[in-house]
């Protein structure tokens, strides 16, 4: 898809090769919005992510950073699950072990797409773990979840309003509604995850109500 319009501040710098925690620490903008709009923009503009790689030097920490500590003990319990089951650890299994491993596994595919993963680690990944980039529906569930989240946090700091559904002002807006709906649905049902509901009351207090879909007072 071609350009169109202006590019924002952030979106100059991360086609300019610049990564988003680099643009974070520079610009002082919250996380969630830097990558809110860095997604808005690859969408509309297909080569941005192809721009960003080419103009991407990486720094010599980059180059000769080690692999972390605990991730070939990590990767063996991954590979080992893997033929065991035949399936990819579930971030919402009854399993402990195999809640733990999808977590990371979705760690590593945040920090991946958004080009935040170091040197050398993607190869390693590669051939550690093969098809770790679309590894499960469920890994790919748990990451659109934590998007949301974001979407929802910008949302409210930019409108000071909760999303509404109905009557939402876009799709975007009512998709968000629709989200939050979903959460306090779950919570109540009591199948909402600990950690997403830690995950939510510190980063969106305040989302559980008003009971209403209507705007909030800011």
């Amino acid at each position: 898809m071609a350009k169109s319009g202006p590019e924002g501040e952030t979106v100059r710098m991360f086609r300019a090769g610049i990564p988003a925690a680099t643009i974070i620490r520079l610009t002082g903008v919250p996380r969630s919005t830097v990558f809110r709009r860095i997604q808005v923009a690859k969408e509309r503009d297909s080569t941005l992510r192809s721009d960003h790689i080419a103009s991407w030097k990486p720094t010599p920490e980059r180059e000769t950073k080690a692999i972390p500590s605990g991730w070939e003990t990590r990767a063996q319990t991954i590979r080992e699950y893997r033929e065991r089951t035949g399936c990819w650890p579930d971030q919402h299994s009854q399993d402990a072990e195999a809640r733990a491993m999808a977590r990371w596994l979705a760690e590593r595919l945040a920090a991946w797409r958004h080009l935040e993963l170091p040197c050398g680690h993607e190869a390693w990944l590669d051939e550690q773990i093969p098809g770790w980039k679309q590894p499960s529906r469920a890994v790919r569930d748990a990451q659109r979840w934590v998007e949301r989240l974001d979407q929802l946090v910008t949302f409210t700091s930019q409108t000071g309003s909760w999303p509404r559904y109905p009557g939402a002002a876009d799709d975007h807006e009512r998709v968000l509604g629709v989200w939050r709906h979903v959460q306090r649905q779950k919570l109540s049902q009591g199948t909402l995850p600990p950690e997403q509901l830690a995950a939510l009351d510190s980063q969106a207090p305040g989302w559980q109500g008003p009971k209403d879909q209507g705007r909030r007072k800011s």
